[in-house]
């Protein structure tokens, strides 16, 4: 049986990256798996998905609301906006952050409220903080993709390869210590 992913952020959050580096850690786990992206207004901030479906054999690239299995959301806003996509018995992980709206005002309490009224598995975390601790604040993607690699139950040595293909080698080193440290949060 498919699964399927949905990872949601707004431009600039790497969430493209993560997702690349997902498909390839899934590749490498020997699934099928189909990619599709969606940028909108990703330079100025706007929201961006990509979806990720994964199993023994895949035919679409998308996803039917209801159905995802997964949610990576690096922020709480964005996986409120993308809720629609889960079924009631989703695993969620979400950066417990939010990316200000310009001359909007947010009530975050409000917005976790809303997020934990939902029937799913919710995980909230402020990952930015533990990067932050780390001296990472680059790699706030990786760490979650280490603690995401749990949840999805995927051997971490294809995802610490999967971060040497997608990276460059400047970069590889420091994120496979990232993916590390989020694999070992408790």
């Amino acid at each position: 049986m498919n699964k399927s992913i949905i990872f949601c952020g707004v431009g600039g959050d790497g969430i493209i990256t993560a997702s690349n580096i997902c498909t390839h850690a899934l590749s490498r786990a020997n699934f099928d798996v189909k990619k599709s992206e969606v940028h909108g207004m990703s330079q100025r901030g706007g929201s961006v998905n990509a979806f990720l479906i994964y199993g023994k054999k895949v035919y679409s690239f998308l996803p039917a609301k209801a159905s995802v299995d997964y949610m990576f959301a690096s922020e709480k806003l964005e996986a409120l906006r993308n809720i629609d996509y889960l079924k009631p018995e989703s695993k969620l992980l979400v950066n417990d952050r939010i990316v200000p709206i310009v001359g909007a005002s947010v009530d975050e309490d409000e917005i976790g409220k809303h997020l934990r009224s939902y029937l799913i598995e919710l995980k909230l975390v402020n990952f930015n903080e533990i990067a932050k601790l780390h001296n990472m604040k680059k790699a706030v993607n990786t760490i979650m993709l280490g603690y995401f690699s749990k949840i999805i139950d995927i051997d971490k040595r294809h995802f610490t390869r999967a971060i040497a293909d997608v990276l460059s080698p400047k970069l590889a080193d420091i994120n496979i210590e990232a993916f590390e440290i989020g694999f070992n949060f408790q």
